[in-house]
């Protein structure tokens, strides 16, 4: 059984022994005359069981990440054995001896704790996820007692006894939901440490220390984007209200390894303001365009110029990093391409990116088929690149690939795959190189039959292939030769659960994407030191699948849901983390700077899943309320 599966049943479990300690508490609640005393009973003996098996579903989780099981081992079960026991402890003996007399009167309220213990479970799993606080725990358990009084007091129909418990169970809750509030509206977590702390720690870097000079080596490459609002007729078209570097998608930037690259970016309209962040690069920490962090936004009228040298080759993007999540889907982005500085071995390069507009999806530079003339026996390069908010799956029909290249870091020892599909995360590449057959050769996707790209030798008709569907994913974690590979023998561990739960998120109650139970900007930093080696367990327990992207930085896949990996090391900037996974990555703290790590569905990055890897003794003058997604 999946991960994701066992979570829902043991939900259901915890749901179904609420419902029998319930059920329970309201049959014993009735006159004499009417009461069902084995069924009494039975239910009773059923609330027990089904914590025991609660604490089954809890240690199979456990088994699969501290993460999935914390709260239904160290509280739930624990809180409902002891309260269940010794509820069926003095209720069951005193229905089966009283059949037709009144019972005594704690039994009624010894079922009602029961249930309310079972509720907290619940409560637990929902509302406080991982990690549950020794607080959270306590809050929840007061349920329990509290339930117990407010019953005993109904039924002895005790009234000061009734207001007190009911005057304590409403402290409770609003104080539960003052404190969620408040919160939420203090001071910020996330970069709170490295905010305006030079004057705290003089011998200290700014963010603003940590980029590249004018007058670095390389053969300077300068660019000139300008962001602007206009209206695009797709090939296909579709009228599309776009924001834009230019075109759709912006101008592809391709430079070589040893580069200077220099960019300025113009904002000529776009009100929320503009930067550019280069998605999988590892640049210094103050060209990374996150508004907030390294920079201010750029607003209209505005210019601000980027620098860095090239020096790794793959294939890249760029995208706003402010208001991301509306920009890059109306068109703020581009392809960044490094060759290496000899060239590469394909005489064909072809950037394929593929990104939805409203209604209108695109692969490449048009929503429609379009074909490419290329020789027969031709070597071609092409470089896939997901740019919407969810993962997509690239078909390549009609010849044998190799994948040469994941997050622009090369993948050695790849066979030629023939029967399989490439599922991209958002935000990721994947380069594969193939040579064109007689017949041509045909590109598709899942997100559409309408867009698709032939490679086509003078008089073939590759659109007459066939595309199959129903492909089975390439597994990269096995895929090309890991000879060679050594790994440290010390890492620090910091483990990232993802979830989605009930916070109070800008002031407001909210349905919130969280890491460790926060929102941001309260989910607390991972500090590194330059050097240091982290070993990153990341748990997904929620329904949604999340592309975790950090900044300045590749992690390495180490496993995969308990699975080692076993192909090319496979270096990422962006790994997705689907519902029920569980990832262990490692990370190189090599690139000072203060660097976000987030979800790239950007919508999920905006209701909250945002984080900082902070580096010792690196600080910023922005203002953390400017990051978004």
């Amino acid at each position: 059984m999946s991960t994701s599966l066992l979570l829902l049943l043991d939900l259901a479990v915890g749901a179904l022994c609420a419902a029998a300690w319930i059920g329970a508490a309201v049959l014993a609640a009735m006159p004499a005359a009417r009461r069902r005393t084995t069924a009494t009973a039975s239910l009773a003996g059923l609330g027990v069981l089904l914590a025991l098996g609660q604490l089954g579903t809890g240690l199979l989780l456990a088994a699969r990440g501290w993460g999935f099981a914390q709260e239904k081992l160290v509280f739930a079960v624990p809180l409902q054995l002891a309260v269940g026991v010794a509820a069926a402890a003095i209720a069951v003996p005193a229905l089966l001896r009283a059949r037709s007399a009144p019972l005594p009167a704690l039994a009624v309220p010894a079922l009602v704790g029961a249930a309310a213990s079972a509720a907290a479970g619940i409560l637990a799993r929902v509302l406080i996820g991982y990690p549950l606080s020794p607080l959270a725990a306590v809050g929840l358990a007061l349920l329990v007692p509290l339930a117990v009084w407010l019953t005993w007091a109904v039924l002895r129909r005790e009234r000061r006894q009734l207001i007190g418990a009911s005057a304590l169970v409403t402290l409770l809750l609003a104080g539960s939901l003052g404190f969620a509030w408040l919160t939420d509206v203090a001071a910020p977590g996330a970069l709170s440490s490295h905010a305006h702390a030079a004057a705290a720690a003089p011998d200290g870097v700014s963010v603003t220390d940590l980029r590249t000079p004018a007058d670095a080596p390389g053969t300077l490459r300068h660019f000139d984007l300008t962001a602007r609002h206009e209206t695009v007729t797709s090939p296909g078209g579709t009228e599309i209200t776009a924001q834009s570097f230019g075109s759709l998608p912006g101008p592809e930037l391709r430079v070589a390894v040893g580069d200077l690259v220099e960019v300025t970016l113009r904002n000529e309209d776009i009100e929320d303001g503009v930067t550019l962040h280069w998605h999988g690069y590892d640049v210094p920490n103050g060209e990374d365009g996150v508004a907030g962090a390294t920079q201010d936004p750029v607003l209209p009228g505005e210019s601000f110029t980027y620098r860095f040298v090239a020096d790794e080759p793959g294939t890249y993007w760029y995208h706003t990093h402010q208001s991301s999540a509306e920009g890059i889907r109306r068109g703020l982005f581009g392809m960044l391409v490094v060759l290496p500085a000899d060239g590469i071995l394909e005489a064909v390069d072809l950037t394929v990116p593929l990104h939805t507009f409203g209604s209108s999806v695109w692969l490449g530079e048009a929503d429609t088929h379009r074909v490419r003339e290329t020789a027969e026996g031709s070597s071609v390069r092409l470089r896939f690149v997901n740019t919407d908010q969810v993962p997509h799956r690239f078909r390549v029909t009609g010849a044998a690939f190799r994948v040469v290249a994941v997050d622009g870091r090369d993948v050695p020892g790849g066979t030629e795959v023939t029967d399989s599909a490439l599922r991209v995360p958002a935000g990721g590449r994947i380069d594969v190189a193939l040579e064109v057959p007689y017949d041509g050769v045909l590109v598709t996707t899942d997100a559409s039959t309408r867009a698709s790209l032939a490679l086509a030798p003078e008089g073939s008709d590759p659109s007459a292939l066939e595309a199959p569907r129903g492909l089975p994913d390439l597994d990269l974690h096995a895929y090309g030769d890991r000879a060679g590979l050594v790994l440290p023998e010390r890492m620090t561990e910091e483990t990232l659960v993802l979830d989605r739960l009930p916070r109070v998120f800008g002031g407001l109650p909210a349905n919130a994407y969280v890491v460790n139970g926060a929102v941001f900007p309260h989910i607390p930093n991972i500090e590194v030191t330059e050097g240091q080696v982290l070993k990153l367990t990341v748990l997904n327990r929620g329904r949604d699948t999340h592309p975790m992207h950090i900044h300045g930085h590749h992690v390495l896949v180490l496993s995969r849901n308990g699975v080692p990996a076993t192909g090319a090391p496979l270096w990422l900037d962006t790994f997705d983390v689907e519902p029920g996974d569980s990832w262990e990555v490692m990370l190189v703290a090599d690139n000072p700077g203060i660097w976000m790590d987030h979800c790239h569905n950007l919508d999920h990055a905006e209701q909250g899943m945002v984080m900082a890897i902070a580096y010792d003794g690196v600080t910023t003058p922005f203002e953390h309320k400017q990051i978004s997604g």
